[in-house]
């Protein structure tokens, strides 16, 4: 009964099928026809059978299914439609459980179904089925399935934990307060590092739902979280908040206690991130790639603008290495030059950098020119550091010039009417 139908006879046996013409089917079957038709036909016999509900004809398709696809398919079917009893029948006619994922199962929240397959061997941890069916459906019966689960399974409680825990970073990263709460209930964990369901096999992406909280600055998740200074990294959250200057949730974090000093030199890390993030804010300039000239505008990175100075205002340092100095010149070269003179002026006024740091950033002759216009606000905020640089820039100017003109005296007759020019306007 392998051979393939035509075209009209298939019709006619869809046609009996939909009929139900039981007796009709069963004769078709002794007369040794086939029950397989075109797929150009899009449906099945057993298709038109469990969309009927005929019990007897399902059993008899069943009984007679060309092969194991057909089978597996009809169980497919009927957990789709929700009716255990043709589940129960599809398997004992030799349907196979793992052909449907359980997460398909679960998604259906009936506690029935998801019984008889667990019962007869599906696999709950396979492809983090709980964890995606919690966020796919957020319905509160699959929460109580997966703690029966947990506890009828204790062989199982820590895979089942890693899911719960993988469903909490998500609802985290999506700002659900109300399943974070669920989650919370359940026992999920938010100190626990594994991936989220968008990057569920790539362990480069693992991540905490304290991280997934402060990166998308989703504060009063985060709270719900309840971070606790004794035992929670509340500098590298804190961190992790500036990476995308995510103020409000920064402000909660140094409300904590959250020491922004964290760096091995006793600077701090987050202000590191905060100020690269000013050549990420504006985003005409990172999807269009505007030309060079292009400056952005003070107004277009104001939000990661009050970030450092919430982060300065509360005593953080900027210890940058000789590599940092030079990628924020490029990224402020890019920025309207008021918004130099104001980074300067924060750090200087609330004494957050070295003198001798501020020099080295200043003295670059491209800084220079880039701060050209705004010299005067330089000169009343830079300080003895921005004063030294151009002083330096002037003084290695003289003796450019100087040493230009010791060659032209060179070059002339000595005679006692020569006076030689070395005074520096």
């Amino acid at each position: 009964m392998g051979q393939e139908l035509s075209a009209e006879d298939a019709k006619a046996l869809l046609a009996l099928c939909v009929s139900g013409r039981l007796y009709a089917i069963e004769q078709w079957i002794q007369a040794g026809r086939s029950l397989q038709v075109p797929r150009a036909l899009k449906k099945t016999p057993l298709d038109v059978a469990i969309a009927t509900g005929f019990h007897s004809l399902i059993e008899l398709l069943l009984r007679h299914a060309p092969n194991q696809q057909s089978r597996n398919e009809a169980l497919r079917q009927a957990v789709y439609r929700r009716q255990s009893d043709v589940i129960e029948l599809a398997h004992n006619y030799g349907a196979e459980i793992a052909s449907v994922p359980f997460v398909d199962v679960l998604v259906t929240a009936d506690k029935r179904i998801v019984s008889v397959f667990l019962e007869k061997g599906a696999d709950p941890v396979a492809e983090y089925p709980f964890a995606r069916a919690l966020h796919e459906i957020r319905a509160k019966t699959i929460l109580g399935m997966y703690l029966d689960c947990k506890r009828q399974h204790p062989e199982l409680a820590q895979a089942l934990q890693e899911q719960a825990d993988m469903a909490l970073r998500q609802f985290c990263r999506d700002g659900n307060l109300k399943w974070v709460s669920l989650m919370m209930w359940a026992g999920a964990d938010p100190r626990s590092q594994g991936p989220t369901l968008e990057h569920a096999n790539d362990p480069e992406m693992e991540t905490t739902a304290f991280h997934e909280a402060c990166t998308w600055d989703h504060t009063e998740i985060l709270k719900r979280l309840k971070p606790d200074p004794a035992h929670d990294d509340l500098g590298q959250l804190l961190a992790d908040a500036a990476f995308f200057a995510r103020r409000d949730t920064m402000a909660y974090l140094l409300s904590l206690g959250a020491d922004p000093n964290n760096k091995p030199t006793g600077g701090s890390s987050a202000l590191d991130a905060c100020i690269h993030h000013l050549g990420w804010e504006d985003m005409d300039r990172v999807l269009h790639r505007s030309a060079s000239n292009y400056q952005t505008s003070r107004y277009k990175v104001s939000r990661t603008r009050e970030a450092i100075r919430l982060l300065v205002e509360h005593r953080a340092l900027w210890k940058p290495d000789a590599s940092s100095l030079n990628d924020v010149r490029r990224i402020l070269y890019r920025i309207e030059p008021q918004v130099t003179v104001e980074l300067v002026g924060l750090l200087v006024s609330h004494k957050a950098c070295d003198d001798s740091v501020l020099h080295d950033f200043l003295r670059a002759p491209r800084m220079q020119q880039h701060l050209a216009e705004c010299e005067r606000q330089m000169a009343r905020i830079g300080g003895t550091a921005y004063q030294t640089s151009r002083w330096q820039r002037r003084a290695g100017s003289c003796r450019f010039r100087n040493h230009r003109e010791d060659i032209g005296q060179r070059k002339q007759p000595a005679t006692p009417f020569h006076v030689a020019q070395s005074s520096c306007p």
